[in-house]
C-alpha cells in the first residue's frame, strides 16, 4: 500500500492483498488477554457504562473476540438481560480466518447474535476510516524486523503515513525495533476514532520507556493527527500474559484535533505495589523523550548541567555481529616487539589486539581477562584496505580462515560492508573506539550506575558497555565526577529500566548532556 488514500476498501474481507492473504495464517504477535484483566480494563476506564450509554467500541485486532465479550459478560454480571444489551455497537477486525471465525460463533452460541456485519475478517491497514467512540484492543506485540518478509514489505509505506518514521530507511536501522503495536495504535487512532473519542490498549511498555525507537510514537501524533497519553497501568510484578517476558500494562488515550496535543505537567502512571495499585508520575523531559516515573512528578530537573564536545557522544562497545569466536580471546602471550601469541594457537600483530573490558574489570583493574582484534586503521577508525590487509600477512591468514563464517554474517548494517568487499569489518567501531581515555559504564542488566575511568586501549563489549570518548585525561577526570552526581543515576531509575538490556544505553545517557562545538 503505496499511501493512506488507498487504505479505503468497505469490507477488508474483499480483495486482500497476497501479502496479507499469508499473514492472515499467522498470529502475528498475538497475545491474548485473559477475561479477568480485560474486566479490570473495562472497570478502570468506565467503558461498560459509555457502552451501555449508546458508544461504539471497535477491537482493530480482536483475535477470538475476547475483549468485546467481555463487555457482555460484565453487563450480565450486573444483572442485565443480553436482549436488552446493545451488542449491535460492538465491532471488530481480525487478520487471522480461524479467530475471525471463533469470534462469530462465539457470539451466535452464547449471545444469539450474528456479527457478519460487525467483525470483519481482515488487516486494520485495510479497513478504511470507519469512525467509533471507543478503541478497545491488545495489538500483536512484534517488532517489524521480526514480521513475515511479504507483510513486512506491505506495511512498511505505513509507517512513514502514520508518523512512525520520516523516512523508509530508518527501518533498516534502529526503526527495525519499533512495534508493530504503536503503528496499530497510530492508525486506528487516526482512523477509527472518533473527535475526543477514547482508546484502551494493552501494550508493551517499551513504547514508553524505552529510548530510540519509539521516540517517534511518543509525540502523540500521526497522520495529521494528535491525541494525548491519559494514564498508564504497569503490570510489572503481575502475572497477566503467562510466559511473556516483555515488560507490559495498559493506557489510555484520547483524540484531540489540537497541533501540538495538550501537555499535561504529567502523566498518572501506576504501579502494583504492596498489594494495591500506587500512583505515580511520568513526564518525558522533551519530546519523544522516554517517560520518567517518579513519586513527585520531578523528571531529571536536578540534573546537573553537562556539557560536552559534540564529536564524544556515548556509544556502545564493538559488536562482531555473531563472530565472537573470531574476534575475541581468553589468552594472551607476548612474542616479542610486534607479535603476540592468541588462544595458545594463532600468532597475529600486537597493534591489532586489545584488551576487553568485562564485568571483571569493574570489580578489580588488573590485567585484562580477555582480548579484541581489531583489523582497522587506529587513525582513521576505519576498516584495514585491502592493500593494508595485504601488508599484514598473519592477519591476513586468520581471517581468511574464517572468511565464509565472517561474510555470512546476518544484519543490513554488517552487509553493507561485506558488500563492498570488507567482510573483515565489526560494528560499533570509528576513531573514538581508539580514544585514550573512555568513561565506561555498563549499560546491560544493571540497576545502578557507576560509570569509571579506563585509560588506554581497553574496549567496551557490544551492548554490555556504554562508553564516552575523551582525549585529555584532566577532562575525562572531570566528566567522570559530573556523571556519577547522584541525579544522574536517579534520572535512569525513574526509567523504570533497572534490571534490563535498556538500563543505561548511549542514548538514554546522549538525552541529559549537552553537546558543544570545540
Amino acid at each position: 500500500m503505496a499511501a493512506k488514500t488507498s487504505v479505503k476498501p468497505a469490507h477488508p474481507a474483499t480483495a486482500r492483498p497476497a501479502a496479507e492473504r499469508a499473514a492472515a495464517a499467522l498470529n502475528i504477535g498475538a497475545v491474548f488477554t485473559p477475561a479477568k484483566w480485560a474486566e479490570f480494563a473495562i472497570e478502570t476506564y468506565g467503558l461498560l457504562d459509555a457502552w451501555l450509554g449508546g458508544k461504539t467500541v471497535f477491537d482493530p485486532t480482536m483475535g477470538d473476540g475476547a475483549l468485546l465479550a467481555a463487555l457482555v459478560e460484565h453487563a450480565k454480571k450486573r444483572g442485565a438481560p443480553v436482549a436488552s444489551l446493545p451488542i449491535s455497537n460492538l465491532f471488530g477486525v481480525e487478520i487471522n480466518g480461524a479467530s475471525h471465525k471463533k469470534a462469530l460463533d462465539a457470539f451466535t452460541a452464547h449471545y444469539n447474535r450474528d456479527m457478519a456485519n460487525n467483525f470483519f475478517n481482515g488487516d486494520i491497514f485495510h479497513f478504511g476510516e470507519k469512525k467509533f467512540d471507543i478503541l478497545f484492543g491488545n495489538p500483536p506485540w512484534c517488532n517489524f524486523v521480526d514480521l513475515p518478509q511479504k507483510y513486512k514489505e506491505s506495511v512498511k509505506p505505513l509507517f512513514l503515513t502514520y508518523g512512525l518514521i520520516d523516512n523508509t530507511q530508518k527501518l533498516l536501522l534502529g526503526g527495525s525495533r519499533i512495534d508493530i503495536a504503536a503503528l496499530i495504535i497510530q492508525k486506528s487512532i487516526a482512523d477509527n476514532l472518533t473527535e475526543n473519542g477514547k482508546a484502551v490498549f494493552f501494550l508493551p511498555l517499551s513504547l514508553f520507556l524505552n529510548d530510540g525507537a519509539h521516540a517517534a510514537f511518543r509525540r502523540f501524533m500521526s497522520s495529521g493527527t494528535s491525541y494525548n497519553l491519559c494514564s498508564v497501568y504497569d503490570f510489572e510484578g503481575l502475572d497477566v500474559f503467562q510466559a511473556v517476558t516483555t515488560r507490559y500494562g495498559l493506557a489510555l488515550f484520547e483524540k484531540r484535533r489540537k497541533t501540538p496535543p495538550e501537555t499535561p505537567e504529567y502523566i498518572p502512571y501506576f504501579r502494583f505495589e504492596n498489594n494495591s495499585w500506587i500512583e505515580r508520575k511520568a513526564a518525558s523531559h522533551k519530546p519523544g523523550a522516554p517517560l520518567l516515573v517518579t513519586a513527585d512528578a520531578k523528571s531529571a530537573g536536578d540534573i546537573p548541567y553537562i556539557a560536552i564536545p559534540a564529536d564524544a557522544k556515548p556509544r556502545q562497545g564493538i559488536n562482531p555481529c555473531g563472530a565472537t569466536n573470531v574476534f575475541v580471546f581468553n589468552r594472551y602471550e607476548s612474542l616479542d616487539e610486534a607479535m603476540c601469541k592468541v588462544d595458545g594457537a594463532y600468532a597475529l600483530p600486537k597493534k591489532f589486539i586489545f584488551p576487553l573490558i568485562t564485568s571483571h574489570d569493574f570489580k578489580s583493574r588488573g590485567d585484562p581477562v580477555k582480548w579484541a582484534l581489531l583489523p582497522y586503521n587506529i587513525r582513521t577508525g576505519k576498516p584495514l584496505t585491502q592493500a593494508e590487509m595485504d601488508g599484514e600477512p598473519a592477519l591476513s591468514t586468520y581471517l581468511h580462515m574464517h572468511k565464509t563464517a565472517l561474510s555470512s554474517r546476518k544484519g543490513a548494517l554488517i552487509q553493507t560492508y561485506i558488500k563492498r568487499g570488507l567482510w573483515w569489518a565489526l560494528l560499533g567501531v570509528g576513531r573514538y573506539t581508539f580514544s585514550q581515555y573512555k568513561i565506561v559504564w555498563e549499560a546491560y542488566g544493571k540497576a545502578s550506575f557507576k560509570p569509571q575511568l579506563f585509560c588506554g586501549n581497553w574496549q567496551a563489549n557490544q551492548a554490555l558497555h556504554a562508553f564516552i570518548p575523551c582525549e585529555d585525561k584532566a577532562a575525562a577526570e572531570r566528566l567522570l565526577g559530573t556523571l556519577s552526581h547522584p541525579a544522574v543515576e536517579r534520572y535512569l531509575l525513574s526509567s523504570r529500566m533497572g534490571g534490563t538490556m535498556n538500563w543505561a544505553q548511549p542514548g538514554r545517557i546522549a538525552a541529559i548532556l549537552h553537546f558543544k562545538d570545540d
